[in-house]
C-alpha cells in the first residue's frame, strides 16, 4: 500500500509538469488534459499487455498521472456555458482517444 501511495505521489507530480509543459506550448489546458490522459491510457494499455505485475506503477503513478475528473469538470463547465458542443466533442475525443490509445498499448506488449 504505500508503495501506491509513493508511485501516486510520483505520478501527481509527472502529471503536472506534463500538463504545465503542453499548456505553456499549446496555450490550451483541455488539450493539456486530454493529453494526459491519452497518455496514460496509452502507457496503462502497455503495462497490462506485458502483464507485468505492477500495481503500483499502473494504479500508483499512472492513476494519479490520469485524470479523468478534471476532463469532467472541464466539460461541465462547457455545459454551464452553454457550449454543448465543444463538452460533447471533448468528452467524445477524450474516451475515443483513450480506448484507442489503450488498446494500441495492449496489443504492441502483448506481442
Amino acid at each position: 500500500m504505500i508503495n501506491i501511495a509513493m508511485f501516486g505521489f510520483l505520478g501527481a507530480i509527472a502529471r503536472y509538469f506534463c500538463y504545465v509543459a503542453v499548456e505553456n506550448r499549446a496555450r490550451q489546458p483541455k488539450l493539456a488534459t486530454w493529453f494526459v490522459n491519452s497518455a496514460g491510457s496509452l502507457m496503462i494499455g502497455a503495462c497490462l499487455g506485458a502483464d507485468l505485475p505492477a500495481a503500483s506503477w499502473v494504479f500508483g503513478f499512472l492513476g494519479a498521472f490520469t485524470t479523468f475528473s478534471t476532463m469532467a469538470l472541464d466539460s461541465v463547465k462547457d455545459f454551464e456555458d452553454g457550449q454543448w458542443k465543444r463538452g460533447v466533442f471533448y468528452i467524445s475525443a477524450t474516451l475515443v482517444s483513450g480506448l484507442v490509445l489503450f488498446a494500441v498499448g495492449y496489443s504492441i506488449a502483448s506481442i
